[in-house]
């Protein structure tokens, strides 16, 4: 048995955590050797990995792709006004924008406007330049509005469209309205908007367009009304004192340089034709009475000019009016008041009777007429806003207020007469008024 000591053990356990520590550093030594051989040789970063680890670390982080709702909204486009040709007949402008909306007039083909906005099916366009609109005059003063929210509206009486508003301070130019006086007549206040479907409008320009055709239509009017002027001047003349040349010049112009105004064109035609007919008469007219033509030398000459002028009119059995040049340049002085209105009244009908004249009207007036009969008495007291001049009365009471432009009434005053009258506006005085169109005598 061996015998040990206390001192014998510590040395022992002392010699022994000594072998121990020395063998884990030698293993320690060996792994690092191993791992060593072990590992890659370091090679040189290439350029895109050189970006890559000098970038800062926030931008290597990609976003995730935005969502339709997360992108930024567009901005909505202005709308560029431009100018639209009407490319349908009778194509209906509305006061709003709505196939339910009154109707302000109708347009033909190949006729412009401008437009500024759109609304659905519909563009918004400008108030054509002959538009009129009426406010109700208490609300003005020294043409400046006197309250808010005054409404501005197509015809003249309360039931008409509103097309507009007025605030207080605004200021208006007008003239008291012919057909009812406690209306003023003014223009479409600034932003009035008219509507049109937009399936009978063609883009054919900006709205410089619309301008340089409002110009030529102004040149063409001028030219047009110079030229029946004038040939009205030679063809009142005799056939020695006959110059022509200025007024066949004229026309031809228009026919050469205006081919995109029809109306005026055909117009042109008819005042070319006319004089070219009165010229060549008046100077068979001259040579016969100096019996300087022969009836072949007659016959050759009439040839000719059919020749010539066969293109002035597409209808070769067209008959040329002696009294064109009266209805062409209508003297417009010393118009009565009844005359304006009539005028008035005739200018709104065409808004919806496009290229009708008025024989046009005044047909379309008696053939909705009313029998009338009564004693014919003058009118003659001077008061606002009267109907008429004279008042047909019954047996017991008076009937109704009379005018008329085409009959002298006067000369049937105090008999019984029998009238076909059209209904006109009464500027709410007792009783209707009518226009007459005829007159028989009872009696």
């Amino acid at each position: 048995m061996i015998n040990c000591s206390e001192n014998s053990i510590f040395l022992i356990t002392i010699d022994g955590a000594i072998a121990m520590l020395r063998l884990i550093c030698l293993s320690s030594f060996c792994l690092a050797v191993v791992a060593g051989n072990a590992a890659p040789q370091a090679t040189q970063p290439t350029a895109p990995q050189a970006a890559q680890l000098t970038a800062p670390k926030a931008a290597q982080l990609k976003s995730p792709p935005l969502t339709q709702t997360q992108l930024p909204a567009k901005k909505t486009e202005l709308f560029k006004p431009f100018t639209g040709k009407i490319i349908a007949n009778k194509v209906r402008i509305r006061a709003k924008p709505d196939l339910d909306a009154h109707v302000v007039r109708q347009m033909n083909k190949s006729e412009l406007l401008l437009v500024v906005s759109e609304e659905g099916d519909f563009y918004g366009i400008e108030p054509l330049k002959d538009t009129k609109a009426y406010v109700f005059r208490s609300y003005i003063l020294d043409n400046v509005v006197e309250a808010n929210r005054v409404n501005v509206r197509l015809e003249p009486h309360v039931d008409a469209p509103i097309i507009s508003q007025l605030q207080a301070g605004d200021k208006v130019q007008g003239q008291v309205c012919s057909m009812n006086h406690k209306w003023l007549e003014i223009a479409p206040p600034k932003g009035t908007r008219f509507y049109v479907s937009k399936e009978f409008i063609s883009n054919v320009g900006g709205p410089e367009y619309l301008a340089a055709m409002e110009s030529r239509k102004m040149q063409v009017d001028e030219l047009l009304t110079s030229a029946y002027f004038n040939a009205e001047a030679e063809c009142k003349k005799s056939y020695e004192e006959m110059a022509p040349q200025q007024a066949i010049e004229q026309f031809q112009t228009i026919l050469k340089n205006f081919a995109d105004f029809p109306e005026a064109v055909a117009q042109a035609k008819e005042g070319l034709a006319l004089l070219k007919e009165t010229y060549l008469n008046k100077k068979i007219s001259f040579l016969e009475s100096k019996a300087e033509l022969s009836p072949v030398a007659k016959e050759e000459l009439l040839a000719k000019h059919n020749i010539e002028n066969k293109d002035l009119f597409s209808d070769s059995s067209s008959k040329l009016d002696p009294a064109l040049w009266n209805k062409r340049i209508q003297k417009k002085e010393n118009l009565s008041f009844w005359d304006t209105l009539e005028e008035s009244l005739y200018l709104s009908w065409t808004a919806f009777h496009s290229g009708k004249k008025f024989d046009d009207f005044y047909a379309e007036q008696k053939a909705n007429a009313s029998v009338l009969t009564g004693k014919l008495e003058p009118y003659d007291n001077e008061v606002k806003n009267k109907p008429g001049d004279y008042i047909l009365r019954g047996s017991d009471a008076p009937l109704a207020y009379l005018y008329s432009t085409q009959i002298n009434l006067d000369k049937f005053a105090g008999k019984t007469v029998t009238v076909l009258a059209s209904p006109r506006p009464n500027n709410h005085f007792a009783f209707p008024a009518y226009f007459v169109l005829s007159v028989d005598l009872s009696e």
